[in-house]
């Protein structure tokens, strides 16, 4: 799907860049992909950031396609950050906007204590197919 699509529509958020306050389907099924967490093959938590956050991207598009979609049908992301602070966010969102497009989907950014297996960031996403 992509943001021509007459089943899509997105509305940015106007106090704060980068962010979709929201985003109306009005047709097509949904994928439900659960939390996607930034481990390595073998269960392991890498200690670079940048590498969580890859791991946790290329495992939610690998998920997606699984289920026929691509990340370019998310329409909803929920971003879970262990120890979220500036330079992190920094980090994220530059990993980030290599694997999403520019209209974003409607996002939930949460900073959280930890996550399953020490890893350091988990996304979840819904996909309109």
């Amino acid at each position: 799907m992509t943001a021509a699509n007459p089943r899509l529509t997105r509305h940015p958020a106007p106090i704060y860049p980068g962010i979709s306050d929201s985003v109306r389907v009005s047709a097509g099924d949904l994928l439900y992909v659960s939390g996607v967490v930034g481990l390595e093959d073998d269960g392991t938590a890498p200690d670079d950031f940048a590498r969580a956050v890859e791991l946790a991207y290329t495992g939610l598009e690998r998920a997606l396609a699984r289920g026929g979609a691509r990340l370019t049908d998310i329409v909803r992301v929920g971003v879970y950050i262990t120890r979220l602070d500036q330079e992190r966010l920094g980090v994220w969102r530059a990993v980030r906007d290599r694997f999403l497009p520019d209209e974003l989907p409607a996002s939930t950014l949460i900073g959280v204590h930890s996550l399953v297996g020490g890893a350091q960031i988990e996304v979840d996403a819904v996909a309109a197919l």
